[in-house]
């Protein structure tokens, strides 16, 4: 099995564990505002909004850019071609 462990069950409590353990993992304090999660479903989207983390919507998968946009995301891109919308969320 290449890839042995994963994290299965609520998507937003993911977020959430993630953003636990990395604040116990580092010195550098971040708020959720700090936050950006990549995801390419509305599932996605939507664990990071109920989690209070901004969301880039990439329309790589099955699902399209309108229904990212549609299941609010912070900002949606049709790929990963070009970083400029990504590079400005990070500022």
């Amino acid at each position: 099995m290449r890839f042995p462990y994963g994290g299965y069950g609520d998507r937003a409590e993911l977020v959430r564990t993630a953003i636990t353990r990395t604040r116990h993992a580092t010195t550098t304090p971040f708020t959720e505002a700090d936050v950006l999660l990549i995801g390419d479903t509305p599932a996605d989207v939507a664990a990071g909004r109920a989690a209070g983390v901004r969301v880039l919507g990439v329309a790589t998968g099955r699902t399209t850019t309108a229904e990212l946009d549609k299941a609010g995301a912070t900002a949606v891109i049709p790929g990963l071609e070009d970083l400029r919308p990504l590079h400005a969320l990070l500022r």
